[in-house]
């Protein structure tokens, strides 16, 4: 399972071929993601969480203009450091939310 990103891409295909074959695929994703969205082909569970899109756009951006930025390694590395903490961050509460959402969990041990 991923959080978010490139593992969602390339899996979607086999989900429609598990679909096709007779078998029930839920997709269970934040409603603020980088790539998952809903579809109509997928039963898709979306749950909330504290954060927006633009929240998640922007600590990405900000972590990929420290990155390219110039300057010493060692300032940037501190600053790369600073903004992945903020990424993980909202995936920690992405997933602390998921847990916490009683209705769908309940859902999906049914």
């Amino acid at each position: 399972t991923s959080v978010d990103g490139s593992p969602w891409l390339s899996i979607q295909e086999g989900l429609d071929m598990l679909q096709q074959k007779g078998h029930e695929v839920v997709v269970v994703a934040p409603e603020v993601s980088l790539h998952i969205k809903p579809s109509k082909n997928l039963v898709m569970k979306m749950y909330s969480v504290p954060f927006t899109q633009e929240d998640l756009d922007n600590v990405l951006k900000a972590l990929f203009r420290i990155i390219f930025e110039d300057g010493s390694f060692r300032g940037r590395y501190f600053k790369v450091f600073e903004a992945v903490k903020k990424f993980s961050d909202l995936a920690y509460s992405s997933c602390r939310h998921l847990l916490q959402n009683k209705e769908l969990i309940r859902y999906l041990e049914e």
